[in-house]
């Protein structure tokens, strides 16, 4: 069979369908899985893996079939605690199950998804999907079950086979703000206007069901300041995103992983940039600001300064430094031991 997920991005429905198999739980999982592949690959081992990406293809997922995260666009529920914990929601979910199998004593349930394969470094993993519908997979490779642009075209799409008639039509097709030939009804206004909220960082998980607020207490990281442009970061750094770039706590986790003593954060919303850094370049302090994007508040820790990026840092009126692309305000932490204590500085941010 060709691959159900290709690279292809104009179909946000079918991606949508995709983020639903991923983010639901093993069982609801295998119930679609079964009549669209023979195989499912994931990637892992850390970095921008599969589970780095896991929010976007529940919030994608969610876009269609919104009782994935009911009243809440953004998937709040769908991620990790501080500490690299998984929500349970998270835990449940097939994605992790997959990238986890085999490790900390999380196994995929193999009468449903039979593990094949995993590379060398463990990067990629693939699982045979088990109980595959042979009536749906003939269906599909009848090519009368195609559609073609014009008759005897090259060009012919395939279809959903019957089983997933229910499902496809459960699908909320989405309507894009883009979409100026769509009418857009008041509920796609309302969405939409609520997942920029909570994205741009104006209305938390806080503010939404099963929200909560701030994490209090140390997470390990010392204040040290904050740039503008990525050279002073130093050329020796690793790149992360998600909520490594928006939260201190996997921030953290992220640069001990990466064995580097600093870590700098550029939140973006509900997710962000970072980089583990082994060794901040001599005279880095010469390119220091202390402006409104550095002080953007972390996500779970809101007394500290996740710095910004983008359309936060709009937000927080300020632009690129001279020679940068990107609008970014990189907030800079030295890993340290949990509950070390610095001198006091006239600033929450120093006593990290």
């Amino acid at each position: 069979r060709t691959s159900v997920a290709d690279g292809n991005t104009w179909n946000h429905e079918h991606i949508a369908t995709l983020g639903l198999i991923l983010s639901g739980n093993e069982q609801k999982a295998h119930s679609i899985a079964r009549h669209l592949a023979d195989y499912v690959l994931v990637w892992a081992g850390g970095g921008g893996d599969d589970l780095a990406k896991s929010p976007h293809m529940a919030r994608i997922g969610n876009s269609v079939f919104r009782d994935i995260c009911p009243g809440d666009p953004t998937c709040s529920k769908f991620g990790f605690y501080q500490g690299g914990q998984p929500t349970p929601m998270m835990e449940e979910c097939l994605l992790y199950k997959l990238t986890m199998h085999g490790q900390r004593g999380i196994a995929a349930n193999e009468s449903l998804f039979q593990h094949v394969f995993t590379s060398r470094y463990g990067k990629v993993r693939i699982f045979k999907v088990r109980r595959v519908s042979l009536k749906s997979k003939k269906w599909v490779a009848d090519p009368a079950n195609r559609r073609c642009d014009a008759p005897g075209s090259w060009y012919c799409v395939g279809q959903y086979p019957p089983a997933l008639a229910p499902l496809i039509a459960r699908r909320k097709n989405f309507a894009q703000l883009e979409d100026f030939n769509t009418k857009r009804s008041s509920e796609d206004e309302a969405y939409d206007k609520e997942y920029h909220e909570r994205m741009s960082g104006r209305k938390g998980p806080s503010d939404g069901p099963g929200g909560g607020g701030g994490s209090k207490g140390r997470p390990g990281l010392w204040y040290l300041g904050c740039v503008g442009a990525e050279a002073l970061l130093g050329e020796e750094r690793t790149y992360s995103g998600g909520a490594d770039g928006s939260t201190l706590a996997e921030a953290r986790a992220f640069a001990k992983e990466a064995g580097s003593r600093y870590v700098a954060l550029a939140r973006s919303g509900m997710d962000g940039h970072a980089f583990a850094i082994p060794a901040l370049p001599p005279g880095w302090k010469a390119g220091s600001l202390d402006d409104a994007g550095c002080s953007t508040p972390c996500l779970d820790f809101q007394a500290y300064g996740c710095g910004c990026a983008d359309e936060l840092c709009a937000e927080a009126g300020v632009s690129a430094v001279r020679g940068e692309e990107h609008v970014r305000r990189w907030a800079i932490y030295e890993v340290v031991a949990k509950g070390k204590k610095k001198a006091k500085k006239g600033s929450p941010k120093d006593e990290m």
